[in-house]
């Protein structure tokens, strides 16, 4: 009964952020027909419209979810004699629960997109997918394959999102104040203003190997999703395990 009140009382937590969101995200699709009605004014013969990357909003928006899922529930949980074990198998399936339906309304978007589709006015719309992997030379995707792997691709990308955010938060909630500004500072310091600075004097060989590690780990010259499927995997399963290893002595802080 705990068990599942707790998954009840994890999930609940996000149903109004997820609301406004898929709010916001179908009145931007909404507004597309409006874009391609006035098209004729705005693209000339050898111009083109394109809708891409819409299933990126729901990784960030998933992404800020896991940043802010632990505090509250943590305390809430300790309070009505829930384990960290318990909180943290719940939280599991919360985050797969919130994956699964963001990326059937991800799909949802998909299908309108391809609906409101016009050749004749050059307005098309891409899936995430169908960047990453289908790019110049690369066979179309048919539609079932495009639905099918997409389901997948995404899953497992908004299950990563929520697995990197809720490693964050509950990494900064055992920290004190001193150790949060030093360890923000020093991210910033190093990824904004050291990192490129070297990689400027080397002549880019750090930018260089990041981009060909990222190329390899997601299989994107390969044109193979599922090998960015399996990385994505790999990734969520690294950060789920250090969310366990950092809550399993985590107390409790005003």
């Amino acid at each position: 009964m705990k068990l599942h009140a707790i998954y009840k009382y994890q999930l609940a937590d996000h149903r109004n952020a997820v609301l406004i969101f898929s709010a916001i995200m179908l009145a931007v699709m909404a507004l597309v027909p409006m874009q391609i009605s006035f098209s004729s004014d705005i693209l000339t013969t050898n111009q083109s419209g394109q809708i891409a990357g819409l299933d990126i909003a729901p990784a960030v928006f998933l992404f800020v979810c896991g940043l802010n899922a632990f505090k509250e529930n943590f305390l809430f949980a300790l309070q009505n004699g829930i384990s960290r074990k318990s909180l943290f198998v719940n939280r599991l399936f919360v985050t797969v629960t919130l994956a699964v339906m963001m990326t059937l309304f991800s799909l949802l978007l998909l299908t309108l997109g391809k609906l409101i589709e016009s050749p004749a006015s050059g307005i098309a719309y891409s899936s995430l997918l169908s960047m990453i992997y289908q790019s110049t030379g690369a066979a179309p995707f048919s539609i079932p394959f495009e639905y099918l792997i997409s389901f997948l691709f995404l899953t497992v990308l908004f299950i990563a999102a929520q697995a990197l955010g809720y490693l964050i938060t509950v990494a900064f909630y055992r920290m004190d104040k001193k150790q949060k500004i030093s360890y923000i500072v020093g991210f910033y310091i190093i990824v904004f203003v050291v990192l490129p600075l070297i990689d400027m004097f080397i002549s880019g060989q750090i930018s260089t190997f990041l981009l060909k590690f990222l190329d390899m780990v997601m299989g994107i010259s390969a044109h193979n999703p599922f090998i960015g499927v399996f990385s994505l995997l790999i990734f969520s399963i690294i950060a789920t395990g250090l969310t366990w290893i950092l809550i399993r002595k985590i107390g409790i802080k005003n």
